[in-house]
């Protein structure tokens, strides 16, 4: 499930005051997938985005080195290099089923980061911080768009919430949403 937020003049709850009655159920069609979302209103939060620094990028890279393990031992014709959004879903299953031997925070920062790094790859985004009342967040984005995600987090609520499918409907929501904001449909 993928979560699609929109801002209005309606007094909107901020997302975290939100509760399941405040999200619409959706679904369309991209690249011939039909996929399932929900998307609600929220209130505009102040966020400040910044570039990663040097601690930022050594986090990465150690959590992309992670990635690479967990993939190949678990699919060992894919690594880092030749991965996709499903085949982090089957990761994100083996580890909801208990077949994973690795700590949340790890699983959770190495497969985020895998997915992030899918996002600017395909779809030419870029890693940022963004800081809001909440705290420090790893975020993809396109500057010119003004748009942005948080892969980490969506692997976080993939598995709490024991997710199928999830980071293939992130990818493909991205695509189109990208698309239509470039106009390239």
């Amino acid at each position: 499930m993928f979560f699609i937020l929109f801002s209005c003049t309606n007094k909107p709850k901020k997302f975290n005051e939100l509760s399941g009655s405040d999200f619409k159920h959706e679904s369309t069609i991209v690249d011939k997938d039909t996929i399932y979302f929900k998307s609600a209103e929220t209130a505009n939060e102040k966020q400040k985005f910044k570039e990663l620094e040097q601690t930022d990028m050594s986090f990465i890279n150690s959590c992309r080195k992670t990635a690479d393990s967990l993939i190949n031992n678990n699919y060992s014709e894919f690594s880092i290099n030749n991965y996709n959004p499903k085949i982090l879903d089957k990761l994100i299953d083996l580890y909801n089923s208990d077949k994973l031997k690795c700590s949340r925070d790890i699983f959770v920062n190495s497969i985020g980061v895998a997915m992030g790094d899918y996002l600017v790859d395909k779809l030419k985004m870029k890693w940022i911080i963004v800081e809001d009342e909440f705290g420090k967040e790893y975020g993809t984005t396109i500057d010119k768009l003004k748009y942005t995600n948080f892969p980490i987090n969506s692997v976080l609520k993939a598995i709490e919430q024991k997710r199928e499918g999830s980071m293939q409907t992130i990818y493909l929501m991205n695509l189109k949403t990208i698309t239509k904001l470039t106009g390239n449909q």
